[in-house]
Formats: C-alpha cells, sequence, structure tokens
C-alpha cells in the first residue's frame, strides 16, 4: 500500500460541527497534527500559536468570516496554501478568492476525491519548494566555495604589509633596546604602529569569516559601510590586475536584510568586472564604478556598479543570470556566481537586478561596458 504523503498540520475552519466532523477524518491522514476551529478568530489564534502548512476554511461563518480571516491571514504569511469550502457560489465570494490567491474553492457538499486531490496537489507543492530551497542554498554555498581561491589571495596579499610593518617595527625596537636607545616616546609610538596594524589584520579575518559564514543575519545595516568591505576585499586582486575604483556611496543609506549576503552579491559582480577588465588588454585605463542613490517617491534604494570593459555581446545578455551558463570556460567560472546574485538580491533581499550595455563619460573621456544595477527597499 503507497504511504500516503503528510505535512506536519492543518488548519480546518468550520462552523457545522457534522461537516467539520466528517471531513476531519479525511483531512487529518494527510498530517500529522489537524487543527479545528468553529470561526475565524478562534482560527486566527490557532494560525498564530501553530503556524499550520495549509489551511481549510468555510467562507460563511459566525464572528468573523473565511475571507476575512484569510485576508488577516495572508498579511502575515502570503504564501500560505489556503482551500476555501462554501455553499454559496456568490461571484463576490470568487473574486475575492481570486484576489486572495487561494488554491482551492470547492462548493459544498464536498467531493472527498476533489479535496483529497486538492490537498495532495498542495503537499506536492510544498515538497517542491522545500527541494528547490535546499538546491539553492547548496548554491550559494558552492558559490561562497568557489571563491575561497581568490578570497585566500586576497588575504595574502592585504596581509603582507601589515606584516611587515608589525615584522620592521619590532625588530627596530629589539635593536634600539639592545644598543639602550630607545626613548619612551618612540616605545609606545611603535607599540601603536603594531597594534594599529594588528587592528587591522583582526578586522580582516572577521570580515572573511563573515562572508563564509552560513547563517541569514537580518538586520539593518549601512549600505555605505558593507559596500566598503566589498571593496577591500577585492582590492588586492584589483591592484595586482591595475584596476582603479571609481565610487560616489551616500552614508547614510541603510537597508534591511542579510548584509553578508549582499556582501556576496556586489562581490560576485566585481570579480565579474574584474575578469572582463583582464581581457580587455587594449584598454589604458581600466574603471570599475560604484554609485548609490536614495529614490524618494518609489521607496528604493539604487546601486549601481559598472565599468569599462567593452560591454557584454547582446547575444549573451538574456542569459547572463542563467544557472552554469558562463563565457570564462570550465577552468575559470563555474556559472554561480551571477545566477547566486540575481538569487540573493531578488529573492533573499527583495530587489531587482537588471543587467546592460552603456556608453557613457568620465574625465572627458568616452568609455562602454557592462552596467548592473541593483534596487533594494529602503528602510524608512
Amino acid at each position: 500500500m503507497t504511504e500516503v504523503k503528510k505535512v506536519k498540520s492543518i488548519l480546518y475552519v468550520e462552523d457545522e460541527k457534522a461537516i467539520q466532523e466528517e471531513l476531519a477524518e479525511v483531512i487529518e491522514t494527510f498530517c500529522e497534527t489537524l487543527y479545528t476551529a468553529d470561526d475565524g478568530i478562534q482560527a486566527l489564534k490557532y494560525f498564530d500559536a501553530y503556524k499550520p502548512d495549509i489551511i481549510i476554511t468555510d467562507i460563511r461563518m459566525p464572528i468573523m468570516d473565511g475571507i476575512e480571516m484569510c485576508k488577516k491571514i495572508k498579511e502575515k504569511n502570503q504564501n500560505i496554501p489556503i482551500i476555501f469550502t462554501t455553499a454559496f457560489s456568490d461571484v463576490d465570494y470568487f473574486q475575492d478568492a481570486i484576489e486572495l490567491q487561494v488554491e482551492g474553492y470547492l462548493l459544498k457538499p464536498i467531493s472527498l476525491e476533489l479535496l483529497e486531490k486538492k490537498i495532495l496537489n498542495i503537499i506536492d507543492n510544498i515538497e517542491l519548494k522545500k527541494e528547490l530551497f535546499e538546491k539553492e542554498q547548496m548554491l550559494l554555498q558552492s558559490s561562497k566555495l568557489a571563491a575561497i581561491g581568490e578570497m585566500l589571495s586576497n588575504i595574502a596579499h592585504q596581509w603582507r604589509q601589515p606584516l611587515s610593518a608589525i615584522s620592521t617595527t619590532a625588530t627596530g625596537m629589539k635593536l634600539l633596546k639592545e644598543m639602550d636607545n630607545l626613548p619612551d616616546e618612540q616605545f609606545y609610538k611603535n607599540c601603536d604602529v603594531i597594534n594599529d596594524n594588528t587592528q587591522y589584520l583582526s578586522n580582516t579575518i572577521e570580515d572573511f569569516k563573515n562572508f563564509f559564514s552560513p547563517k541569514n543575519q537580518l538586520k539593518v545595516f549601512n549600505l555605505h559601510e558593507y559596500l566598503n568591505k566589498c571593496i577591500d576585499l577585492v582590492s588586492a586582486s584589483f591592484d595586482n590586475n591595475l584596476i582603479k575604483t571609481v565610487k560616489e556611496i551616500d552614508e547614510k543609506i541603510n537597508s534591511f536584510g542579510d548584509p553578508n549576503q549582499l556582501l556576496q552579491a556586489i562581490i560576485n559582480i566585481l570579480n565579474n568586472a574584474k575578469d572582463a577588465l583582464k581581457d580587455a588588454s587594449t584598454l589604458h585605463e581600466k574603471l570599475v564604478f560604484i554609485f548609490t542613490v536614495k529614490e524618494d517617491k518609489d521607496n528604493h534604494i539604487v546601486i549601481t556598479i559598472k565599468d569599462n570593459a567593452g560591454g557584454i555581446p547582446e547575444n549573451i545578455l538574456p542569459k547572463i543570470f542563467e544557472p552554469y551558463f558562463t563565457t570564462k570556460g570550465s577552468k575559470h567560472g563555474t556559472g554561480l556566481g551571477l545566477y547566486i546574485t540575481h538569487t540573493i538580491i531578488t529573492k533573499n533581499l527583495k530587489g531587482t537586478i537588471k543587467v546592460e550595455n552603456e556608453i557613457f563619460e568620465y574625465e572627458e573621456k568616452s568609455y562602454k561596458g557592462a552596467k548592473f544595477t541593483i534596487t533594494l527597499p529602503m528602510i524608512k
């Protein structure tokens, strides 16, 4: 016998006890726990307390009807699957159900076969969404792992100068002490140099540790601070390839979400620009621009990142955010970077991202390159 697919819990709302008891026997075969409520008010309390996976509800009920109840529930969880049951075929109810984007609308007397089919379809969709979410999380981590080699190279370059400063300062202090020629002023000055460079190394470790952290850290964050971290994290590879960064970042803009995921998304774009500029061997000056602006009328933050590498071939532009699509070859790219960036911006940070080619001027010179435009919700 085939095992019936189940979810953890279902909330069933019906004010007629006879119908409630009859259908409850069927519905509970599709869940580990079934919660039953007699009206919308009681159902709202159960929803808040137990967070069911599916809601099946009558429309005409005392105290609060099913439409009003589901409007309040959708305000809390837009994606909760809902099935309406009713003995009335009033057009207004159909219109309300459509606006609420419910998964089913069943007229009484309820066909048990049709009810079971609706529930099973919803369970299949829940399992599919869960599977897709897990795959996306794996891709996020895969993208991070693909960046480890480059990030370690950045660490090596970033640490070389402060480590040299610490070594030189400590050696000099030792030499002066042996010569009995280390005045207090010089001693304290050298200690400050060592401490400052040590703090810099410590902060760098923290930035890289956060970059590879798998945990979501939802919070309000300052965009200026995190975009500067992005630039710092790629600065060594940019310097090695003679790439200059031009930035105009508003220090007062705040956003909400996981700043480390935004960090990963922006770094993917910057690395993409770096790779394009590396291949543009005829350029006398290699440039990457980062700008931010607030669009108060649309309640959005806009981040613009562009380069002067000549742009992306027009036939490739529509595919740029597709998974595993790369123009770098298997040895130089996974094809996940910009796909992950698109996923982070659109799904995790509730924003938008687009890419286009642009001809622009900088310091009275004309350039052409790829332009990425990211919009994020603005914190009021």
